[in-house]
C-alpha cells in the first residue's frame, strides 16, 4: 500500500492521541528543518547572514552607474527595469503618504501646543478672577451689604 509522506486527515482524526501528536511533531520538525540554515565552520561567514547580505548590497550600490543604467541599449535590453517602473508608478502614492504622515505629526504637535496654551490662558484668567474676588471681599462692610430699597416697605 502507498503511504503518503504526511499523515492524512483521517489518520489524524481516528488515530490515538499519541499518534496524532507524533505526526504533528514530525510535520513541525520537517518545517523547522526546512527554514534552518546549514552549519558553517567557526571563523567563516555564513552566506545567508545579515552582515554578508549588507556587504553584498553595498558593493552593488557602489558599482551602480546612472549613465550606464539609463543608456538606451542597456536599459531596454539587459537592465532590470521592474523596480524603476514600480517606483515611477507608485511615486504619487508614496509622496501622498509621506506628506500625510508629515502633516499628521505637525498638526498633532500643534494641537498639543494649543491645548497647553489654552490651559495656561484659562489658568491666568481664573487667577485674575480670584484676585478680583479677593479684593472685593476685603472691601465688604462688617455687617454685609444692606438690601437696596427704592420705596417704602409697606403700602401708604
Amino acid at each position: 500500500a502507498h503511504v503518503p509522506p504526511w499523515p492524512s486527515v483521517a489518520l489524524l482524526t481516528t488515530a490515538p492521541l499519541s499518534h496524532r501528536l507524533a505526526g504533528r511533531m514530525a510535520l513541525r520538525m520537517a518545517a523547522l528543518r526546512r527554514f534552518c540554515s546549514k552549519p558553517v565552520p567557526l571563523g567563516l561567514e555564513s552566506p545567508n547572514s545579515v552582515k554578508a547580505s549588507l556587504k553584498q548590497f553595498t558593493e552593488t550600490a557602489k558599482g551602480f552607474s546612472f549613465s550606464a543604467y539609463f543608456e538606451e541599449k542597456y536599459f531596454w535590453g539587459k537592465a532590470n527595469v521592474g523596480p524603476f517602473f514600480l517606483l515611477l508608478l507608485f511615486t504619487p502614492t508614496i509622496y501622498r503618504s509621506v506628506k500625510d504622515i508629515y502633516w499628521t505629526r505637525q498638526l498633532r504637535k500643534l494641537n498639543t501646543e494649543e491645548i497647553i496654551s489654552d490651559r495656561y490662558e484659562w489658568l491666568k484668567l481664573n487667577m485674575i478672577k480670584d484676585e478680583v474676588e479677593a479684593g472685593l471681599l476685603s472691601q465688604v462692610p462688617a455687617g454685609g451689604f444692606q438690601p437696596l430699597q427704592l420705596g417704602p416697605s409697606s403700602p401708604p
